[in-house]
């Protein structure tokens, strides 16, 4: 069985402002002042923190 396609937007790319699709998520982890998260950004195809 497959899993349904999951169109969330994770935000946007600094560098392009391309948006960036949640399957791009690289890696999310706590820090002491919140979460954060890097993702590969589509056009780019550079590791950022969306926006």
């Amino acid at each position: 069985m497959s899993r349904p396609a999951t169109h969330e937007c994770l935000g946007t790319c600094p560098r392009c402002g391309t948006s960036i699709p949640s399957r791009n998520l690289l890696i999310r982890y706590e820090r002491g002042d919140g979460h954060a998260r890097y993702a590969a950004c589509p056009d780019c195809e550079t590791p950022v923190r969306p926006a």
